[in-house]
């Protein structure tokens, strides 16, 4: 079942050149994302959430990402934050998730440093690539705790938007309109109880999402991204074939080159989703084990360098056509490009 109808497809695409050109995502996209609760598809019904299953979001992010790069990208950043629903203290729960608009921007580096002091921590540290950092609710990160003599400990840490310095550095040439900016705090004090760990369940929410290893999840979702770009890549080389003259011989070339690449995508898309949903029945039942979890980085990583491998086929078959900026099909490709740079899918893991 589709998740978008095609009035939002259209109008989500309508704003396509304005994000490209101006790297702002507009707000009657964003009053979509908030109507049908896309940045809470991991939280809770309680807290106005959808608490859907791992199979079912990624074929949300990879159609929402099929929609528009930066739209997907978001979504997924955005909904990938309430994992750490099961993560967090009870009554920090409520107050990070229980507004409408709740969104939270923030990082897994550990580029931050933390201090111990009275009921909490002080907090120094700067953030990149948080993307949704124009209009997050809230701002996780992680830091490193130092204490004299001590092993430094990994912690993540709930700032509130005042809290945030956010500054708008995010140039990269795909991918525009998703505000991944740096965010950096100074000497801020953050209580105890706004700390968590990714590893570390609360136990307090059921659904099976929450005892997930956070690692194959961030790849699932990412590929996801990556293969709905895959697919609006293949769907615009479609339609420049369609301007073709139907006696060039140009046009016969790629459309053979067009047809054995998205059987290739075919392919990616079935070994991916079969390996995530045949995990994600393994989790439920208990039965799934660190290499059965590994085996799912390892096919995201493939997918992705598969999808990136079949752009790369198609590019020099559309001339100068797939090199001008102001076409869907190098803006797709520049998008494509961007979101599988992600450390968690690069081909070296």
């Amino acid at each position: 079942m589709k998740e978008f109808t095609d009035q939002e497809v259209n109008e989500i695409r309508s704003c396509e050149m304005q994000m490209d050109s101006n790297g702002d995502f507009p707000g009657e996209l964003l009053h979509i994302i908030y109507e049908k609760q896309l940045f809470k598809l991991f939280v809770p019904e309680n807290l106005g959430g959808r608490m859907v299953s791992l199979p079912e979001s990624v074929r949300i992010f990879e159609e929402a990402s099929a929609i528009n790069g930066s739209f997907g990208w978001l979504v997924t950043i955005g909904s990938g934050g309430g994992f750490f629903a099961g993560n967090m203290k009870e009554e920090v729960v409520a107050d990070v998730f229980q507004e409408r608009e709740a969104v939270i921007a923030g990082s897994g580096a550990p580029t931050g440093t933390a201090e111990k002091c009275e009921g909490g921590y002080r907090v120094t540290g700067e953030w990149k690539y948080c993307s949704g950092a124009e209009f997050a609710t809230t701002f996780t990160a992680s830091a490193l705790i130092s204490g004299a003599g001590e092993e430094p400990e990994m912690r993540a840490f709930a700032f509130t938007p005042e809290q945030a310095e956010v500054i708008e550095d995010w140039n990269a040439f795909g991918l525009k309109a998703t505000g991944s900016h740096t965010f950096r705090v100074k000497d801020v004090f953050v209580p105890v109880e706004r700390t968590f760990s990714v590893f570390e369940s609360n136990g307090l929410l059921e659904a099976p999402v929450f005892t997930y290893p956070f690692e194959p999840f961030a790849q699932a979702s990412f590929t996801a991204v990556v293969l709905g770009l895959g697919r609006r890549l293949m769907e615009e080389a479609r339609y420049y074939d369609g301007l073709l003259n139907p006696d060039s011989p140009k046009k016969s070339v790629l459309a053979g080159v067009l047809e054995e690449q998205e059987a290739r995508m075919e392919e990616l898309s079935s070994t991916f989703y079969s390996t995530i949903e045949g995990n994600w029945d393994l989790h439920l039942r208990g039965e799934s084990a660190d290499d059965q979890y590994n085996e799912v980085g390892t096919v995201c990583a493939r997918t992705a360098q598969g999808v990136r491998e079949a752009a790369f086929s198609l590019y020099p078959y559309l001339g100068m056509y797939a090199s001008d900026q102001d076409t869907p099909f190098n803006r797709v490709w520049r998008d494509l490009l961007t979101a599988s740079q992600h450390a968690l899918i690069s081909p070296y893991r």
